[in-house]
């Protein structure tokens, strides 16, 4: 089953699901209110589809945000309607993670604020609002358009049908996926998955993503057996992995007694990012097809991260593929030891060079002879991989951090053109011959891979020559505020003491994100700056080590989770110490030089420290 036990607290979200179905779904009636009303309409529901689907805004049109848009598109309507808009929106955030329990009872609230309907903080929905299944992905939240959409889509559709048809259309899960999947193509994103899942979870992963979904079945594909026919969707394939998964190979799961994708080992066979949207290429299907990529952005928003983990993932990949699912998961050790030496990682600089990287000169025994540089030897290497019998070779990962501190072409030299696809494994000579050597030749293996990092500050993306860029694809690593969000989460549990907890400050630390998303966009909009000076993750995220020197004191609890900004508004000790030993320095440097640098400075410190 689909249902993710290491989180008992969804038991409340299933509760609240089945309600949905039972007195929205197939009834009419209201989710959150217990006298019989007809809410859950065609009617009510193409009303607010003429409103808000029909009449969108956009841009910083009717303040900007979500909610403010939100607030807008609903004026004049009737206190039903309202509360049918905010029971949609209780739907939309059963699922996820990156909202916190105060920020979606903060916007279903708002959208009842005009209408005759309140909210029972006993009632079942409300509890649920407390609870998670997993993280949506970024386009759950800068498209909240877009999944409301599909849900009222959906609703208008299934409206249409007799009440005997809704029954028997919400019961099967086969039929049901063929009908959410009628929905216009835009709309089919993060909440399509959501919705399958969410009435279905034994049937549907607790998975967001279409691109996921689609690498794990390539990368479990062998856990099929036989033929798979060819009417099945990706999601049929997923049912069939789990179940040869909890059957023969994980045994009793691999997190609290159930079997998910998301944690190890089965985590690292798969995943990657997937370049924003939820439903695009990823990041190892890129690589895999092309053999070389370069993840490019400020500094500081992940990019070692992101290498690291996309060569693991290679990596494990290959092994599951090549060495059939049950010798994969007998040799976790050799694996993970596997992983740790198949990626050799050269920070480049301007003294690194052809000699370095493919062969140079060298005193040897009062003879200078040509020796070989690292790409030789990782090739040697390579060719000669010792395991035990049974076990194929798995591939290498080169990971060249920031190319553009160098002449890559330079130091390329010969293996320019063996980067090519069909140029793998094709030889070409090299200039010059030792003293009784024959000429040396190199050869790209087809089973190396080339990652490289580049912060485009350093150097501009348009200095490396087009030859050269034809030969990777490109992957841009931006700054997004979810990302920062899910860092400072993990930081939280490593740096700040126990008894403070993150959803205690969850509150203030969605508006700290949102401000860090803020002033990166005034910094994108500047003249003197733009996009290759915005400021990284891992900037923002040293919040946590400042907030456990502040609370290291013995300090109470901040009240109602006052951390960053006092009650008043003020600006509390972490967040200055931040600003004033980090962004403000990197700021200062940035804009040295400049003629109004001091009031550049002061109205990007007034947007970041605003409450």
């Amino acid at each position: 089953m689909g249902r993710f036990k290491g989180d008992v607290s969804r038991q409340v979200i299933d509760e609240t699901v089945e309600l949905w179905r039972t007195k929205c779904l197939i009834a009419d009636g209201s989710l959150t209110q217990s006298e019989e009303t007809a809410i859950w309409t065609s009617g009510i529901a193409a009303d607010l589809a003429t409103r808000f689907t029909d009449n969108p805004i956009v841009g910083s049109d009717g303040g900007g945000t979500f909610a403010s848009k939100f607030e807008v598109q609903l004026e004049g309507a009737s206190p039903e309607l309202r509360l049918f808009a905010a029971e949609l929106l209780l739907v939309h955030f059963l699922f996820t993670s990156s909202v916190s329990r105060r920020g979606k009872v903060d916007i279903i609230e708002k959208t009842l604020a005009d209408s005759e309907y309140t909210l029972d903080g006993d009632s079942v929905p409300y509890l649920a609002m407390s609870s998670v299944i997993g993280h949506p992905g970024i386009g759950f939240n800068t498209r909240r358009d877009l999944q409301l959409g599909f849900l009222i889509d959906f609703v208008i559709r299934l409206k249409k049908l007799s009440v005997e048809d809704r029954t028997g259309l919400l019961s099967d899960p086969w039929a049901l996926e063929d009908f959410v999947r009628e929905a216009p193509s835009q709309n089919q994103r993060e909440m399509m998955h959501i919705l399958l899942h969410l009435l279905h979870p034994d049937s549907f992963e607790r998975i967001a993503s279409g691109t996921h979904k689609r690498e794990i079945a390539d990368a479990f594909s062998q856990l099929l057996d036989g033929e798979v026919p060819d009417d099945w969707s990706t999601d049929r394939k997923l049912l069939a992995i789990r179940t040869a998964l909890e059957d023969d190979f994980l045994v009793g799961g691999n997190i609290d007694g159930s079997i998910d994708f998301y944690h190890p080992p089965l985590q690292g066979v798969w995943q990657s990012r997937t370049g924003g949207e939820g439903e695009g290429t990823s990041d190892i299907e890129s690589l895999e097809w092309k053999k070389q990529l370069i993840l490019y952005g400020p500094p500081g928003t992940s990019k070692t991260f992101t290498a690291r983990e996309l060569s693991k993932t290679l990596i494990l990949r290959e092994a599951l593929r090549s060495w059939g699912p049950r010798k994969f998961f007998d040799n976790k050790d050799l694996l993970d030891r596997l992983v740790v030496d198949h990626v050799e990682w050269v920070q480049l600089h301007p003294g690194y060079g052809y000699a370095e990287f493919i062969r140079g000169l060298r005193l040897e025994k009062e003879e200078t002879r040509y020796q070989p540089g690292l790409l030789p030897n990782l090739i040697e290497r390579i060719a000669s991989q010792d395991l035990p019998d049974g076990l194929t070779p798995l591939p290498f990962v080169l990971v060249l951090d920031e190319i553009n501190r160098t002449d890559l072409s330079a130091m390329l030299g010969e293996a320019f053109s063996l980067l090519e696809r069909d140029k793998r494994d094709f030889s070409v000579t090299l200039p010059g011959i030792n003293n009784g050597e024959g000429p040396t030749t190199l050869a790209m293996p087809s089973n190396l891979y080339i990652i490289g990092t580049m912060n485009e500050i350093d150097q501009s993306v348009e200095t490396l020559d087009f030859a050269l860029r034809r030969r990777f694809l490109w992957r841009e690593c931006p700054f997004e505020r979810d990302t920062l969000l899910e860092i400072v989460r993990h930081r939280w549990d490593e740096d700040v003491p126990e008894r403070y907890s993150i959803e205690h400050a969850m509150g203030q630390i969605e508006i700290f994100a949102d401000r860090a998303q803020e002033l990166n966009d005034a910094i994108f909009h500047m003249d003197e700056l733009g996009r290759a000076y915005q400021i990284g993750h891992t900037y923002f995220a040293d919040i946590t080590f400042f907030l456990e020197r502040w609370l290291s004191t013995g300090r109470s609890r901040p009240q109602s989770g006052t951390y960053l900004w006092s009650p008043a508004g003020h600006v509390r000790a972490p967040l200055r110490d931040l600003w004033d030993r980090s962004l403000k320095p990197l700021l200062e440097q940035y804009l040295s030089g400049t003629d109004d640098r001091e009031s550049s400075l002061s109205a990007l410190e007034s947007s970041f420290l605003k409450r």
